[in-house]
């Protein structure tokens, strides 16, 4: 029988309101990283606001622009570590225009990144669906909404 994957998974609320608790998130990061065989050993999710995200965006996408999430992929030897840092003021406005609760859209948003960690890409609209239908099956295998 094969060892369980040893994944660190790490969660950071930086926004300035505290809003809720992310590590109701880390059971649904570990059960989608192993069940779905996802190449990493670390990752960081880090939540901040509209505004640091931007220059985020704009330092290392020469881009000044507002995103929901950006990951950033840190390899070194055989470490394959992850830093998602996701805008809860963008996962808030996406809320309530999806009409879903702010703890869905940030669980949307984690599992977005961990699909971008497993190769898939949404630079085109074929992509962008593709992304969408696994969030979708994802957090419906994956995520509890009772959890806290």
């Amino acid at each position: 029988m094969k060892a369980p994957k040893k994944i660190n998974i790490e969660l950071t609320d930086s926004y300035p309101q505290d809003v809720f608790f992310l590590n109701s998130y880390r059971d649904l990061i570990h059960q989608i990283i192993v069940k779905e065989n996802i190449p990493v050993t670390a990752v960081h999710v880090i939540t901040v606001d509209d505004e640091y995200l931007r220059s985020l965006h704009c330092q290392f996408l020469n881009e000044d622009l507002y995103t929901d999430v950006m990951t950033f992929h840190l390899e070194e030897d055989d470490k394959k570590d992850a830093e998602r840092y996701i805008s809860v003021d963008r996962a808030r406005q996406n809320a309530k225009k999806y009409q879903v609760e702010l703890r869905e859209e940030i669980a949307r948003l984690i599992v977005h990144g961990l699909l971008h960690l497993k190769g898939y890409d949404d630079k085109d609209i074929l992509g962008k669906q593709r992304m969408h239908d696994l969030e979708s099956e994802f957090l419906a295998k994956y995520w509890d909404p009772t959890w806290d």
